[in-house]
């Protein structure tokens, strides 16, 4: 009984899983509710609102709080009915959700709150209630569990990440050199904007991202010369992460067709299509973030290949 409770709360609170009115229900309410918590993340912010609705507010918070924390443990709880995380045992399953990227966000989308509850008055304590509350606006990534365009972005950024992470080091190494220069060259004409390596890794940063504030200059012919050839090569810095999203983007979403492809062939493996085969294989479509126009121009492909014509559909002759 135990067992069932925990997979029909794992299909009910799976996106697009489960095709229930109630499983439905579920999504839309927390998908406004993410979405009305970025709104009051905001909105607190004006003076006016905070003081004048500041108990609204608070009701509010620990509302959201509640049923995030109920969420967070229901599937913590049934993320061992996954078709695949269930392999391995539940605590090393838990685990191993609890480290996803979206584990982590559902985590620290109640954390702050809880750490409010033991943060001593202090003036510590009011920068770290300020940093903790800006942590709440993380509840909007929440929404990668219902967006497959999220959940592109976050396969790419972890497929990509030991690639984007030298390209960082790189950036950096750029970054620190084309400081060190511009001091080398101007720290002697200019020693308020100039006079140290960390003081002028502002103007380094909005050289090379080639946005040129114009509020820090080189006045020297040689930081001129200096300048020119930083924001040259800025230009093909900035290109670099691009490229390499991109590029895992195309990927991921040809991985994505190719997955979709080997179901629907294993769907048609005995010559016809259930209705319960076409049923998954419309969730798994969702779950992929494929269009229907895409999925259908696959089945049609397979069917092809399946039943290949007799004749031709442009002149009518028989092959």
């Amino acid at each position: 009984m135990m067992v069932g409770a925990r997979k029909k709360t794992s299909e009910l609170l799976e996106a697009h899983r489960s095709a229930s009115g109630l499983g439905h229900a579920i999504d839309v309410f927390l998908i406004t509710l993410i979405l009305a918590n970025v709104v009051v993340i905001v909105l607190e912010t004006v003076p006016s609102i905070s003081t004048h609705y500041r108990q609204a507010l608070v009701y509010f918070e620990v509302f959201s709080v509640a049923i995030f924390t109920i969420e967070y443990v229901l599937r913590l709880w049934s993320c061992v009915e996954e078709p695949v995380k269930g392999l391995g045992g539940t605590t090393w399953t838990r685990k191993r959700w609890a480290l996803s990227p979206l584990g982590v966000i559902d985590l620290l989308a109640i954390l702050p709150f809880y750490v409010f509850l033991f943060i001593p008055d202090s003036e510590m304590s009011l920068l770290l209630l300020r940093v903790f509350r800006g942590l709440r606006l993380l509840r909007v990534f929440k929404l990668g569990r219902y967006s497959a365009a999220l959940n592109i972005l976050f396969a790419v950024l972890k497929r990509e990440a030991r690639v984007l992470a030298v390209t960082t080091l790189i950036l950096s190494a750029v970054l620190l050199l084309a400081s060190w220069g511009i001091y080398i060259l101007e720290k002697n004409i200019q020693p308020d904007s100039f006079g140290s390596v960390p003081a002028a890794m502002w103007w380094a940063v909005i050289t090379l991202t080639t946005v040129g504030y114009g509020d820090v200059i080189p006045v020297t012919d040689g930081g001129r010369m200096f300048a020119g050839l930083i924001s040259l090569i800025g230009i093909g810095m900035a290109a670099l992460p691009a490229g390499i999203l991109a590029s895992g983007f195309s990927t991921e979403i040809h991985r994505r067709t190719n997955t979709f492809e080997r179901a629907v062939n294993l769907s048609l493996a005995d010559g016809i299509m259930s209705q319960h085969e076409a049923l998954e294989l419309e969730t798994l479509r969702e779950e992929l973030g494929i269009s229907k126009e895409e999925a259908s121009n696959v089945i049609q492909d397979a069917e092809r290949k399946l039943h290949p014509p007799d004749h031709c559909p442009h002149c009518g002759k028989n092959l």
